[in-house]
């Protein structure tokens, strides 16, 4: 049984001595496929709190255990509870972040299974960004500010991933991204239309766009 402290240092949930033999352990970095998949069926948000872009935690505090069911979707401050860096009265204990993962993952399925979102949207949008020629400013370049993992994808990896997203808002903001990246507002009639028809298939009108 771990000792939990209700005031002082230590933030309630927090076993010190977990968090001692954890900083003895070897670290062995997430394999990419397997980070890619958390973060994909979580929609790049938060298990606990729903704030976007995570942080992988490893849920038994074992850094080599690089296991699916190990790991979890955390925002940085969410993170930083879990690891004990934050005195808080809120309790991330493993028992409780694998239940509200396992949660959060449920409705993300749920999500996805009712989304308007499909391969026809992604094959859309791949095949204008291929024939509309070169982008300003280059996916890599300009979505590893959403995750740096990006940095070493190719354009369809980083569509295949970003736009598999169920969170509308999500989708309207890429949308836009994509949109001032190719100068979409300088560009023919036809091409404009045919940006309208990718908008129109991943369920967003053009005129939401800012």
């Amino acid at each position: 049984m771990g000792y939990y402290f209700a005031c002082g240092s230590n933030p309630v949930g927090f076993d010190p001595l977990e968090r001692l033999n954890s900083m003895t352990k070897s670290r062995v970095a997430v394999p990419e496929a397997v980070r890619q998949d958390v973060i994909a069926r979580t929609n790049n948000r938060c298990c606990v709190c729903q704030t976007p872009f995570v942080q992988i935690h490893h849920i038994d505090t074992d850094p080599s255990n690089n296991d699916p069911d190990n790991l979890a979707p955390l925002c940085p401050n969410c993170h930083n509870q879990a690891d004990g860096r934050l005195a808080t009265t809120v309790t991330l204990n493993a028992s409780r972040i694998k239940a509200l993962r396992d949660r959060w993952y449920e409705y993300c399925e749920r999500r996805r299974e009712s989304s308007n979102v499909g391969p026809n949207a992604m094959l859309k949008l791949k095949n204008f960004v291929r024939s509309v020629g070169f982008a300003n400013h280059g996916w890599a370049k300009t979505f590893a500010s959403v995750d740096l993992a990006y940095k070493s994808m190719n354009r369809d990896e980083i569509i295949d991933h970003l736009f598999s997203t169920t969170n509308r808002d999500d989708l309207v903001t890429y949308l836009e991204t994509v949109k001032y990246m190719y100068g979409i507002p300088r560009q023919i009639d036809e091409v404009v239309r045919r940006f309208e028809d990718v908008c129109n298939a991943f369920g967003v009108s053009y005129e939401e766009l800012g």
